[in-house]
């Protein structure tokens, strides 16, 4: 009797394993359950708000809508295109998830249509991948072996029906079997595209309100769409943009000249100021230095100081400690487009790459029109961020890149910021011309911070061997770039006749607060983190060493072209300028792409999540908590600003704009 009873479950167990390999969408599903563990544990690592209910609901829904079709295929086509895309989806989670550790953000379309710029970065790529990512890929061996089991247990049944195994002459059942799989595949559909439906209509009529009718934030769409629900929204966002997008209502564009109308009245301000023209037919070198933050300004380790010269310069400018970058995804070229064109960069991608066509009031074009000889100095490929196309539209009379430096001190990427900086006084030498407006963009201290050990004495101390510990020397390297500069400049005679202009581009993609902790000695407060993060130095020096002193006025990117302006004394007139002069007594929040902003009295960080209430406001200078109240009317403002930019940016307004006024 147990033998039988045992022979019964023996063969009740083959038939269910048999019925298991009928069943077309087993393999699918051990896919989704393996790539719902790995987006939870990317989750993990993102730490933004958690894989709460919803966002389960909507991975799981995605990942159905990814699989789904596969119930068409035959079993071997099948075993193969479910290892494939196992492969695919765990490199794109890979892919999100070292972008995301350099940039906080996610890739999208635009990024990607950038991809040509990734081996360039293969140095910090390879530097943000960590040993324990491979758990992304532990699945594999086994997918691989499955894969390998269902091709050869079906190596002889190619020429039958691939689903019930029967010979092509029981057309009935063949039928009958693809009936089912059609209509498998098609509940299979509709499940998918419920579950991200309803969860992500439930969260539009709560908490994200309004979440997709902007360029709002990457994070907060995220955390209601998860990982591919996000790229299969961007993909649809681009698609409109680009493809089926409408243009803006008369209601828009009068929003938008309002807008500016209201900002036109404070940058005029710096017109009736006595620093309006302090600077008239000067020479203008502007330096944008790459990921050089405003933390390392007096600072020292073992009593060695990271910015010596730098040091010595605060008290011979303006120098700006409370001046603040405003870059998104676009990193240099937004830190480029915001000081050169006072608009703030898109939310996704670089304005540089996707509307390098568009109209914009630039520095070099205003700046032609006053007799200046205006160049840009760069010692990398012209291509890079587009910058060929991009300088060619903001009418530079000339582009140096890599092909017109010698490479006599190899440094990182190209050319090592000494050389650079020196020939870049050549190329202007050469060019003899005056006055001239020279903005050079140094690469030096790009990220991950590899410096030959010969380049700097630097002792970077108990940070040595470390990337922090390498971005200490990186910084000390080029404030010695600095303080040979400005020694060829007063060689050549062109100290006394030139407004140097100093500032960072973009923080250094270091977010592990205990290592600045650990440099300043103390604990760090919440908003203190958040601005260490987002402040670069900016410095002004006048020839004589003029209007000295530290300034300690909120500013950012989108203030340097007006600031620029108003020392060489050129009214703004109907340019379309988002900032406001440094030197001016009007003042206006700095507002960064997130939606956060500062207007020197509150500090507004947003919440990781995306939820309005889960922001904190900060009081200035001591960063104390406040209520969110007290930042309600600068978060709106922020929203608005943003709003007007991206659709000025993208829709290309101002020559618009300009011919109805």
């Amino acid at each position: 009797m147990i033998t039988q009873i045992q022979s019964a479950a023996r063969r009740g167990l083959r038939l269910s394993f048999a019925g298991l390999g009928l069943w077309p969408y087993w393999g699918a599903m051990l896919l989704i359950a393996s790539m719902l563990y790995k987006l939870d544990w990317l989750d993990g690592q993102l730490n933004v708000g958690g894989m709460n209910h919803w966002k389960w609901t909507v991975n799981v829904g995605a990942l159905v809508l990814i699989t789904f079709w596969t119930v068409w295929l035959g079993r071997r086509t099948r075993a193969v295109v479910l290892v494939l895309l196992d492969l695919v989806l765990s490199v794109a989670v890979l892919a999100d998830l070292v972008y995301f550790r350099y940039f906080k953000d996610f890739l999208s379309v635009p990024v990607l249509l950038q991809a040509g710029q990734v081996s360039a970065l293969e140095d910090s790529i390879w530097n943000l991948i960590h040993q324990g990512d491979l758990i992304l890929f532990a699945d594999l061996p086994v997918a691989i072996a499955f894969a390998g089991v269902v091709l050869w247990r079906n190596r002889a049944s190619r020429t039958r029906n691939l689903y019930t195994g029967v010979p092509p002459a029981s057309r009935r059942k063949f039928r009958f079997g693809l009936v089912l799989r059609i209509a498998l595949g098609a509940a299979l559909l509709a499940s998918g595209i419920m579950m991200i439906a309803v969860p992500v209509n439930t969260q539009k009529n709560g908490w994200a309100r309004g979440l997709f009718d902007g360029n709002w934030w990457n994070i907060p769409i995220y955390n209601v769409t998860g990982l591919f629900g996000f790229h299969g929204y961007d993909t649809y966002r681009y698609a409109k943009e680009h493809w089926f997008g409408g243009g803006v209502t008369e209601e828009q564009m009068q929003e938008a000249r309002a807008w500016f109308d209201g900002r036109l009245q404070l940058q005029q301000q710096a017109e009736k100021e006595p620093l309006f023209g302090a600077a008239t037919g000067k020479n203008v070198l502007m330096i944008q230095a790459e990921a050089f933050q405003t933390f390392v300004i007096g600072q020292s380790v073992n009593g060695q100081p990271i910015t010596p010269n730098l040091n010595e310069l605060i008290g011979k400018s303006a120098y700006f400690p409370n001046f603040y970058h405003q870059t998104s995804q676009g990193r240099t070229s937004d830190a480029d487009f915001l000081s050169s064109c006072s608009l703030h960069p898109m939310p996704s991608g670089s304005v540089f790459i996707r509307f390098a066509d568009h109209a914009f009031d630039c520095l070099p074009s205003i700046l032609n029109e006053q007799g200046y000889d205006t160049t840009v100095h760069h010692a990398y490929d012209g291509s890079f961020w587009n910058r060929n196309n991009m300088y060619h539209n903001m009418n530079y009379a000339k582009f140096y890149n890599i092909k017109d430096f010698e490479i006599d001190e190899p440094i990182g990427w190209s050319l090592g910021d000494k050389s650079f900086l020196q020939q870049t006084v050549d190329q202007l030498q050469d060019r003899g011309q005056s006055p001239f407006y020279a903005f050079a963009i140094t690469i030096s201290s790009h990220h991950p911070f590899n410096l030959p050990s010969s380049s700097t004495q630097f002792d970077a101390g108990e940070f040595a061997g470390t990337t922090f510990g390498n971005y200490l020397q990186a910084a000390h390297y080029v404030d010695e770039a600095i303080g040979e500069l400005i020694g060829r400049l007063k060689e050549e005679g062109l100290w006394e006749n030139t407004v140097l202009l100093f500032y960072g581009d973009h923080d250094n993609s270091i977010y592990d607060m205990k290592l600045y902790e650990q440099l300043y000695g103390r604990s760090l407060s919440e908003v203190e983190k958040d601005r260490i993060v987002r402040q670069v130095p900016f410095f002004i020096h006048f020839p004589n060493d003029e209007h000295a002193g530290v300034n300690e006025k909120a500013v950012g990117q989108m203030d340097t072209a007006p600031t620029i302006l108003q020392l060489l004394g050129i009214p703004i007139g109907d340019r379309k300028m988002m900032g406001v002069s440094m030197l001016s007594s009007a003042a206006k929040p700095v507002v960064f792409r997130n939606g956060g902003y500062t207007d020197g009295v509150h500090y507004y960080v947003p919440g990781s999540d995306g939820v309005p209430e889960h922001g904190a406001c900060y009081a200035l200078p001591d960063g104390a908590s406040a209520s969110l109240s007290a930042c309600q009317a600068g978060i709106d403002a922020a929203a608005l600003e943003l709003a007007v930019s991206d659709r000025v940016v993208e829709h290309d307004l101002l020559p618009n704009m300009r011919e109805r006024q």
